[in-house]
């Protein structure tokens, strides 16, 4: 594992941004920053020389495929509210060939531990999934988030947008589940 590498499951892994990621990054406009599209190449390349997409209340990640080292897709967190002891997290595997394959299941357990454990005063963790998008909900469910409601037009979009499902995982969650000799730790 390089020093890049942060984390590593069966078929992925996740390790920090390289300047080599940043042109596919730049087709999916929110998917290594919340605060702003980062089509634009040059104004992807300027943020990431400033901070390497890494701060302390918001970052981004690349997910790589283990057996070939390919960029598959990127996971980033940012704080959820100024009033909640949290985070967000957002995930995407960018080419389609690569959905279903538990890629992204295996790399958001994967960033959801790291950020526990090098984030301790982040209690909580939530994700907001579209209520269409099932591939997603089990994507959360099978990476031990908890559904807990709806928020109802919060998703992306022109117009109205989107309900939302709301999904959580705790520092509990995490802290049992590490702890646990009856599963995934």
């Amino acid at each position: 594992m390089t020093t890049d590498m942060l984390a590593s499951g069966v078929t992925v892994s996740i390790r920090k941004l390289q300047p080599s990621d940043l042109p596919a990054i730049s087709q999916f406009e929110y998917s290594a920053s919340i605060t702003e599209p980062h089509s634009d190449p040059a104004r992807l390349a300027e943020i990431f020389n400033v901070s390497g997409m890494w701060l302390e209340e918001s970052g981004a990640v690349a997910m790589i495929e283990n057996d070939s080292q390919r960029f598959i897709g990127t996971l980033q967190f940012y704080r959820s509210a100024p009033c909640i002891h949290g985070l967000e997290i957002g995930y995407v595997v960018h080419s389609a060939s690569d959905r279903g394959k538990s890629y992204a299941t295996q790399a958001l357990g994967l960033f959801s531990n790291l950020l526990f454990s090098i984030r301790p005063k982040f209690f909580r963790q939530q994700l907001l999934i579209e209520v269409w998008n099932t591939a997603s909900w089990k994507v959360a469910e099978n990476s031990g988030f908890v559904r807990e409601g709806i928020l109802r037009s919060c998703g992306f979009g022109e117009g109205d947008p989107a309900d939302c499902f709301i999904y959580s995982r705790t520092q509990k969650d995490y802290l049992q589940a590490k702890a646990s000799t009856n599963g995934p730790g």
